[in-house]
């Protein structure tokens, strides 16, 4: 027959297992719907671009500074350029500026298409 001290430790070690088996089960969080998904373009207003800079969670003088640009002219800015102007989120701005290039660019390649054969591609002549 087990001890009073075995049987509280196979208890502990019962209650352990148990907990760990359930701390295992990770709910994935849904993307949340309620937050709206602002994007910026090359032809984004300079309000567009303090908006989405807001939304990203930018410093006010981040968004003081940035948020006078149209989406074209902070597309054009370099790393080193954001980061001399804005020192603490410059690097951030650039990466998150070059993801949303990459969207752009993404979205704007359009599927393969048959080509029109409505003419010859070497006409006879």
């Amino acid at each position: 027959r087990k001890s009073n001290m075995e049987e509280v430790q196979d208890e502990l070690m019962h209650r352990l297992t148990l907990g760990r088996s359930a701390n295992k089960k990770f709910a994935v969080p849904a993307r949340s719907t309620s937050l709206p998904s602002v994007n910026i373009t090359y032809d984004s207003s300079p309000d567009e671009v303090k908006a989405w800079l807001q939304l990203k969670g930018f410093s006010s003088v981040t968004i003081t500074s940035l948020g006078v640009l149209t989406g074209a002219q902070l597309f054009s800015l370099n790393k080193e350029e954001l980061k001399t102007v804005c020192p603490d989120d410059g690097a951030r701005v650039f990466s998150q500026v070059t993801v949303q290039k990459a969207a752009l660019e993404v979205g704007s390649a359009s599927p393969l298409t048959k080509p029109d054969n409505t003419e010859p591609a070497n006409p006879a002549s």
